[in-house]
């Protein structure tokens, strides 16, 4: 039972990530990790992540602060961050959909 609550403490100090069939969901504090897309959604959350999404992702949700992201996105998807001082950077064909709210959040094309 005591190593079962280390585990469940730990797993909520650092995030979880789950990549479901339709969607890429990425949580917690400070993940970093680089995950294949496949033209799933992404939806990230929580605090100080580094993330880089490989392939052709359909749509980024971001909601925190701090976190960096770096996406490749299929022609015409959608952008939405919510937060403070998050950064995201894209690669695609053509300019995503972008709606930010928040403060200091920016979202450029990757070079």
């Amino acid at each position: 039972m005591t190593m079962l609550i280390a585990v469940l403490a730990a797993a909520a100090q650092v995030g979880t990530a789950s990549a479901a069939k339709d969607a890429i969901r990425i949580s917690g504090v400070e993940q970093q990790r680089s995950i294949p897309c496949e033209g799933r959604d992404v939806i990230v959350e929580g605090v100080d992540h580094v993330l880089t999404f490989t392939g052709a992702c359909a749509s980024l949700t971001l909601a925190g602060t701090d976190s960096k992201i770096v996406i490749g996105l299929t022609p015409g998807a959608k952008i939405r961050i919510e937060g403070t001082g998050n950064a995201v950077r894209w690669r695609s064909e053509r300019e995503p959909q972008v709606k930010i709210s928040g403060v200091d959040n920016s979202v450029a094309r990757q070079p």
